[in-house]
């Protein structure tokens, strides 16, 4: 029987393994036969047969029902003797011309006595559909075939039954005997085939391996020309809102607990699989950061190691996902792209705790995503538009017990709308300095090579901060190795990303290496030909921007006319890999963006109405009158315009590429109609009502196009800079500070930014033309409490409203301040809640803040300040006349009145914030309120009241998830939130402006 079970090919194992393991999904009938010894007997089986009916998709097995011995095998469109016991051979027999009829029925020639029991017909008509599994119980008839007479004689009867009992007797022994061998061989058997079936899984799995380190080696080769471990470069992932953080934790200082740090793919891998880590992770960043290298690299980690606690993982991408029409299912998706997988997804997706989707490129989708579907759950097999699978998928009601990880770019309005949906946040930064002179050392792979890499990147503070973006460090890498024989490529610095991008250009014309000694010979008509190519693979770009498509086919270079060689001998390797002969594919989306933005700019740097009306409609989908222009891309839909923000950047920047006949020339000055136009839209749109997030790329296009002029008459109108609650990289900080260099702020709202000491050091000088500057939850140390100080010890300082509460100061940095404000004559309000403040930090008040004359207001609320602190407070009231100092809710109208005002609203927040998390809040709230009954006040004394009822009145209703406050000296000392989105619960509190202006 084992030497049977393990012929069976991988049909008929995936078979058998979905009825030992998933009988549930069986459906069928129970019959009965009665045959004659030595005479043929049918035994009946029927099953729907649908009209698409593939005979090569049948199967059909026939199994005594205990031992499990094959009786007759069909699959793959013939029979298979070899799998048959041999009790059966040559007596069995299947009518093919029955099956379109769904008739399975087994006819078994010349019966037997041991041929007496239980059949299960097993019928799976198409591979992944529920299989038919009918039970025919076969017995014996003891009619005799000679009775033809129409009476009966007892002498006779009495013969036969004197002849019939012993037969009987040997019978019931026989079936007894039958019965134990069953029963012993029974579960050995079924042991043996889930063990080999479990096997096809494994071999499956295997194969997928092979495939993923077969299929994408040619990327780590090709992107880098360097060696493979490149991939295991060490990246700083920012971890947000773990659900398994000390209960010691403030949760108030939910954004100094968040987990910043240097992590290897292994241990993200690791990491995702950890017994109750969520299952629903973001990943963002920026673009170019590395979100699709990171999944990339995920992929081959998982791989390349032989066991893994991740059983599976799989990877669609948005990209490919733009691709499908009309209705499909999650089945049919892993089918085209984890194909080596597709005999097994059944089995391996209905237990999928160890199994992780990665959906790559959320800010690429093309489908609408349904975030509000039925609450129906689906299966494997359901189908329907692709944006609603995703969206079931991410909502759990499609494999809610599987890993998915979905990656974006950071600060779109999908992840701004649909963030609360995931359970996790990670947020991956650029690199640092240490990993960036890591990847010179892999992109060389020599050491002296590399540090004189380093060296020319970081030599420059502009570079240096353009070359945290992975993608940009590649790129200058490369122009680096290009010019080791053209040095004058590198005289001019480029300060923005579309510059570097050109001088790419530059360097892939001009320069030579050792290798490429005839580079820097190329005659001028080769140079046209090289421009002619770029401007024409520019346009295919532009023409196809909003697909989501990277590939490049053979019709694509006809229809442009581009010759597949010369994409060969300039491009491939460093912008475009050749995937087969004469089809290419970006590496990277925002190469595809910056193609298509030096296409459009060298044609619209002369026509400077037509260039206005393109900035409208792609900025703000604001459509032209007249649509007939080859720019307004067809396909564009007013709500595509954050999709074109990169794209809009590169286009700014490279309006004067191009100008004296070479498209890396970045010197020439805009026509000066053009640059009239530019600064006149970029006016008007800052007197718009706009977003952030369209504030935040108007300033990066300012900064791209970089031009003095226009700089110089458009940066007095930012007057109010909002960023609440946008991750700010570095790039960002510099955009800011160009846009700002003429401009005099009256608010900047920089509260959760995750801007760190290191964005407030650098935004240092124009922190000093701001009236009212909001810092608050930054993960600011007592570093940026340094360089504050040394702001507000300018003379020059204009700041009236500074709030830098739920930091980490401390007391070393609250001395530091108290300090800088005995020089400063401008501050009126400080808000240093919840920063560490302890005994120490009140030591130097009173020295340094009775030299101030301005400061009229201090709020200290939630730190740990005890009765010696409150003395110093005391004495610091008292000898600085017109100062109030808060340290409790209570002492102040202005906060008393918003936490009554959101007190009201809780019933309308439990949509949006965990139960369990507002109530710990509130007992924290509870706590600081204290008893009502020494206020002296009757008025204040009612109003607590009732908002310390309306508090138990919602514990009370939800009872069971009231968790006791810790018995701490911070009142507002709390374990941090698991969902994503909880603690902006806790910001309007103490945070926004509507409760107490930052």
């Amino acid at each position: 029987m084992r030497s049977k079970y393990f012929a069976m090919d991988c049909t008929l194992r995936k078979m058998l393994l979905s009825l030992l393991l998933f009988p549930s999904l069986a459906e069928g009938s129970f019959s009965r036969s009665y045959g004659i010894l030595n005479r043929d007997i049918l035994l009946p089986c029927a099953f729907h047969a649908s009209s698409n009916f593939n005979l090569k998709n049948l199967i059909i097995t026939w199994q005594r029902t205990g031992s499990l011995a094959v009786v007759y095998s069909f699959y793959s469109g013939t029979i298979h003797p070899e799998h048959q016991d041999k009790a059966f051979l040559d007596r069995t027999q299947l009518f093919l011309s029955e099956f379109t009829k769904g008739n399975a029925s087994l006819k078994l020639e010349r019966m037997l006595l041991s041929d007496v029991g239980n059949y299960t017909c097993f019928v799976t008509v198409d591979d992944g559909m529920p299989h038919i599994e009918n039970v025919v119980e076969l017995k014996l008839n003891d009619i005799s075939e000679n009775n033809t007479s129409g009476g009966t004689d007892p002498a006779s009867e009495r013969k036969k039954l004197v002849l019939v009992l012993p037969l009987l007797l040997v019978i019931l022994i026989a079936v007894g005997i039958l019965h134990w061998q069953m029963k012993n061989k029974e579960k050995p058997d079924i042991e043996e085939m889930i063990h080999l079936l479990e096997d096809n899984i494994k071999d499956a799995i295997l194969n997928y391996k092979e495939y993923i380190l077969k299929d994408k080696m040619h990327l780590f080769c090709s992107l880098t020309q360097r060696r493979f471990e490149n991939y295991s470069l060490a990246r700083t992932i920012n971890i947000t809102n773990l659900k398994e953080q000390d209960p010691d934790v403030d949760l108030i200082r939910s954004d100094d607990s968040n987990i910043a740090q240097e992590v290897q793919i292994s241990q993200l891998l690791s990491l995702l699989r950890k017994e109750n880590f969520s299952k629903r992770v973001l990943l963002v960043g920026d673009a170019g950061v590395g979100k699709s290298w990171t999944v990339v690299s995920m992929e081959q980690e998982w791989a390349s190691q032989p066991t893994h606690p991740l059983r599976c993982v799989f990877v669609l991408r948005f990209r490919d996902l733009n691709e499908v029409k009309g209705k499909t299912s999650l089945r049919d998706l892993l089918k085209k792209h984890c194909t080596p997988l597709s005999s097994v997804l059944t089995e391996l997706l209905s237990n999928p705790q160890d199994v992780l989707i990665i959906l790559d490129g959320l800010d690429e989708f093309a489908h609408q995503l349904q975030w509000n579907p039925s609450g129906c759950d689906f299966d494997l097999d359901s189908e329907a538009e692709v944006g609603v699978l995703v969206s079931k998928l991410i909502f759990k009601n499609l494999l809610r017990e599987a890993q998915v990880l979905v990656t974006s770019r950071w600060n779109t309005k999908q992840i701004e709308f649909n963030k609360k949906y995931f359970d996790q946040l990670f947020v991956i930064s650029g690199f640092t300095n240490d990993q960036l002179k890591r990847y010179c050392e892999v992109f060389c792979g020599e050491k002296q090579k590399a540090e004189e890499m380093f060296q020319r990147i970081t030599e420059n503070a502009t570079i240096k901060c353009l070359a945290s973006n992975p993608l940009n460090s590649f790129i200058l890498c490369n122009i680096l190795d290009k010019c080791t024989s053209c040095q004058r490529a590198t005289a001019n610095v480029p300060v923005t990303n579309s510059k570097v991008f050109t001088l790419l250009l530059y360097s892939l014309c001009n320069c030579s290496t050792s290798k490429e000694t005839d580079a820097e010979n190329k005659s001028e008509e080769e140079k046209q030909l090289f421009k002619d190519t770029i401007l024409k693979l520019g346009e295919l770009s532009f023409n196809s921007l909003l697909s989501g498509k990277l590939k490049i086919n053979v019709t694509d270079l006809k229809t442009y006319g581009i010759d597949p060689d010369i994409l060969s001998k300039y491009l491939s390797n460093l912008v475009l890999g050749c995937k087969c002969q004469g089809v290419f594919e970006f590496h990277h989306a925002v190469l595809k963006e910056q193609f298509a933005a030096l296409y459009c700019a060298t044609l619209l740097n002369n026509e400077a109405e037509e260039l206005v009306k393109c900035l409208d409609l792609w900025c703000f989908g604001k459509m032209p009158l007249n649509q007939m222009s080859q720019f307004y891309l067809q396909s564009f839909q007013p709500d595509h315009t954050e999709k074109l923000y990169n794209f809009l950047r590169f286009l700014t920047g490279f309006l004067t590429a191009g100008r004296d006949g070479k498209l890396w020339n970045y010197t020439t000055p805009l026509p000066p109609s053009t640059a009239r136009a530019l600064t006149t839209w970029f006016k008007n749109s800052l007197q718009r009502d706009i977003k952030k997030a369209e504030l935040l790329n108007l300033m990066h296009c300012l900064f791209e196009l970089n031009d003095a002029t226009v700089t110089a008459e458009v940066s007095p109108c930012i007057r109010d800079v909002g960023f609440h609650n946008v991750s700010l990289s570095p790039l960002d900080l510099r955009a800011l500070c160009y846009c700002l260099n003429h401009s005099t702020v009256e608010e900047m709202d920089l509260r959760h930014c995750s801007i760190g000491d290191k964005g407030i050091k650098q935004l240092q000088e124009i922190l000093v033309k701001c009236r009212t500057l909001l810092v608050s939850s930054n993960k600011l140390t007592v570093e940026s409490a340094k360089s504050l100080s040394a702001v507000l010890e300018d003379p020059k300082c204009r700041i009236e409203t500074l709030s830098c509460g739920t930091n980490s100061f401390g007391s070393a940095g609250a001395q530091i301040l108290w300090k800088a404000l005995a020089q400063n004559r401008s501050l009126k309000i400080l808000r240093l809640y919840d920063n560490g403040i302890t005994v120490e930090g009140t030591e130097n008040m009173t020295q340094y803040l009775t030299c101030n004359k301005t400061l009229q207001k201090l709020f200290l609320c939630a730190n740990k300040l005890d009765d010696l602190e409150q003395k110093n407070i005391q004495q610091v009231e008292k000898l600085c006349h017109g100062l109030k100092i808060i340290t409790k809710i209570r002492d102040d109208e202005e906060l008393l009145l918003r936490v009554e005002s959101h007190v009201q609203m809780l019933p309308s927040l439990e949509q949006s914030y965990s139960t369990e998390w507002i109530c710990k809040l509130l007992k924290s709230i509870l706590k600081d309120l204290g008893d009502e009954s020494t206020i002296p006040d009757v008025d204040t004394r009612v109003r607590i009241g009732k908002i310390k009822a309306n508090i138990n009145k919602y514990l009370q209703k939800n009872k069971d998830t009231v968790i006791d406050v810790p018995d701490t000296e911070n009142v507002l000392q709390l374990h941090t939130p698991a969902p994503l989105p909880r603690n902006n619960f806790l910001k309007r509190f103490f945070s926004t402006s509507q409760w107490c202006s930052g």
